[in-house]
């Protein structure tokens, strides 16, 4: 029996030791014994390399401002743990947390006895989310995948629609060396019947989409071909654009990628709403659209000299982080501090980050898959680059240099994006100057 939230958390954070274990045998059977809570709620099903946070975001946000209820389930956390499982945005409560936890932990132990077990942390966090939205007021839930899809703990769902963002390189050893084989393990999500919408653009994977789609007899909706955004502009606010039936979209998340993953939140909700699902209008997405906050995506934290933290933990997001700051500050000069894990694409990361950086500090931090700062200033071996194994003395040493005009870039791992942000947040760091969230 647990009587607090840090007891939960350390016992959770205790079956990182079991690393990732796909199937769904253990979440089945879990779930068997607690009577289905994963099917009382309507849900929503995201995946893809990248965005799928941001989409989540953009739904939530625009189905909050139509008055519904809504539960998501995202990961990894960037402040807190218990906000992997929110209800309209607010964390899961340590009480709540202590009571689902207590309803779950003997069926976890009975299993991971059996031939089935152990359970990872995801699989338990899961688990949990389900418990906790099956006992109270929600109207809709909407589940980020963990990783891939077709074998991910997320992936006992029956939802109502299902939205990929795109297919890139990442988790390859898991999920397989090509894009083809990648699409096809996310394409896992896809139910007899139910309908897919993507923002995905490469024909080759497209075409695995149509074919799987296809067989499980269900529509594909290719949202940026129905939906295609017009009249971009970036700006330091975020992004503005028109839609074929809804003009000057704001947008206060900053990229152009934005644009795709709010265009795969409109057109799921353009669909939710022709089966008459949601009551959404034109005002409830214009100002939820607007109003969608993600930590840790291109968010500014200090603004002279700027301060910028963004999770481009894999190619596809260096690539865009990258064409932002580009575009965004193209006469600053423009510093790098880099985390990035042991499994990730670090080559084709670095052909990115060496074409807008005039300087780049790598760093690390204490996380089982970190790659240490010296391992990753030597792959780098470009000029203008240096290294510090201890992440706060690397941002002191940093800052001090910066003139006003400057812009610092703290990217990486997102779980590294996280250890940073709570260290400046909480204080750790701000003899240098007091940082605020604008």
């Amino acid at each position: 029996m647990f009587h607090h939230e840090s007891e939960v958390i350390a016992w959770i954070n205790g079956q990182l030791r079991f690393g990732i274990r796909p199937g769904l045998e253990r979440m089945e059977k879990a779930l068997t014994c607690l009577n289905n809570p994963h099917l009382t709620v309507p849900t929503i099903h995201i995946a893809g390399t990248n965005g799928k946070g941001s989409t989540v975001t953009y739904l939530r946000c625009v189905l909050e401002e139509a008055g519904y209820q809504v539960g998501t389930f995202t990961s990894p956390y960037i402040e807190t743990f218990n906000e992997r499982i929110s209800l309209n945005g607010r964390p899961i409560s340590g009480e709540d947390l202590v009571r689902c936890v207590n309803r779950v932990h003997p069926i976890i132990e009975t299993i991971n006895q059996s031939d089935l077990g152990p359970f990872t942390e995801f699989e338990i966090i899961t688990l949990l989310s389900f418990v906790y939205f099956s006992e109270i007021e929600v109207d809709v839930l909407i589940y980020e995948v963990g990783l891939g899809g077709r074998l991910d703990a997320t992936n006992v769902i029956s939802p109502m629609v299902c939205g990929i963002t795109n297919i890139g390189h990442d988790h390859e050893k898991i999920l397989g060396p090509t894009k083809i084989q990648i699409a096809h393990e996310k394409l896992g999500i896809v139910k007899q019947g139910v309908t897919l919408i993507t923002t995905e653009e490469d024909p080759d994977v497209l075409a695995e989409f149509e074919t799987i789609t296809h067989k499980r007899q269900c529509s594909l909706i290719k949202a940026l071909e129905i939906y295609r955004p017009t009249q971009v502009s970036l700006s330091e606010d975020g992004v503005t654009f028109n839609w074929p039936s809804l003009e000057g979209i704001q947008l206060s998340m900053k990229g152009e990628h934005q644009v795709k993953n709010a265009t795969l939140a409109y057109g799921i909700l353009k669909y939710l709403k022709e089966k008459r699902k949601f009551t959404i209008s034109s005002v409830h997405i214009y100002r939820g659209m607007k109003l969608a906050f993600w930590a840790g995506r291109f968010e500014v934290i200090h603004k002279q000299p700027l301060i910028v933290l963004d999770g481009a933990h894999n190619v596809e997001g260096m690539k865009n982080l990258c064409q932002t700051v580009k575009k965004l500050y193209p006469n600053k000069k423009k510093v790098f501090m880099v985390s990035i894990l042991k499994d990730k694409d670090a080559t084709e990361m670095f052909k990115y980050l060496e074409k807008v950086a005039d300087e780049v500090y790598f760093t690390t931090f204490n996380h089982p898959r970190a790659q240490s700062a010296k391992e990753q200033y030597e792959l780098y071996h470009r000029k203008n680059a240096g290294y510090h194994e201890e992440f706060h003395s690397l941002f002191q040493s940093v800052t001090q240099t910066l003139c006003e005009g400057d812009c610092l870039v703290i990217t990486g791992s997102l779980y590294f994006i996280s250890e940073v942000r709570k260290s400046i947040l909480l204080g750790d760091l701000d003899n240098f100057f007091e940082p605020h969230l604008v």
